[in-house]
């Protein structure tokens, strides 16, 4: 029964609750960076869906650091961690892999956990290599397993509201797509050598790194090329 309190009516509250959503144990491969983002936008799927489809549930953080990856899980909330990514394939309460670890820790660790039946989700770019590429989708497709890749830009209100202006047809038929990436945080002189710097570890430089953006944008916003041309360079 309601009680009145002042202006406010005080009662029990009913209606839709996220005891009703279906959970998902998340294992997330890499806690840096992107894996503190990625998990601050899992933590907050409530707020922004309601009711939700689903709830995350953290199950597990891995790194290459067991101090620092302790700590993450530790300061993020998550119930275990790992320095070894095949025990966040082999766990059973995970239902999805989050990667958003280093380039060359994309291929081999979701195909594994597609094969292991969980949903994957791997930022960019999705792999050092077409090769790759082919291989992680050939994994996904014959698990039947949910996919995709991070491409976070396509969530920008601005190009939301480009795409939705597109396919209504208001800006008529489009002809050409230009755009470019200005990052210069990388260019300091005292920036300390980190894995992106490394072709070995990265694989693409600043392709791959960031031209990425670019061509899911133009393949997002006015649909795939019929032919390809390029030319880069290496530095």
């Amino acid at each position: 029964m309601d009680k009145e309190v002042g202006f406010v009516s005080q009662g029990k509250v009913t209606g839709a609750d996220k005891s009703s959503a279906k959970e998902l144990g998340v294992g997330l491969l890499g806690y840096a960076f992107m894996g503190k983002a990625h998990t601050n936008a899992l933590k907050k799927i409530p707020y922004i869906y309601w009711p939700p489809v689903a709830l995350p549930k953290l199950v597990s953080v891995c790194g290459s650091h067991k101090e620092g990856v302790r700590e993450a899980a530790l300061r993020y909330g998550y119930d275990h961690y790992t320095t070894d990514w095949r025990e966040l394939v082999a766990d059973p309460e995970i239902d999805v892999f989050d990667n958003v670890g280093p380039n060359n820790l994309h291929a081999e660790p979701c195909i594994a956990a597609a094969r292991a039946g969980k949903h994957v989700l791997c930022e960019k770019p999705l792999a050092r290599s077409a090769q790759e590429a082919k291989e992680m989708w050939d994994a996904v497709r014959a698990a039947e397993v949910k996919h995709m890749c991070g491409f976070s830009y396509r969530f920008v209100p601005a190009v939301r509201l480009a795409k939705e202006m597109l396919d209504a047809g208001e800006l008529g038929e489009i002809y050409h797509f230009r755009a470019s990436y200005q990052q210069e945080w990388i260019m300091d002189a005292n920036f300390p050598q980190v894995w992106r710097l490394n072709k070995k570890t990265s694989g693409t430089g600043a392709l791959g790194d960031l031209g990425a953006h670019i061509i899911d944008l133009a393949r997002f916003l006015v649909g795939e090329p019929d032919k390809i041309s390029g030319t880069t360079t290496t530095f």
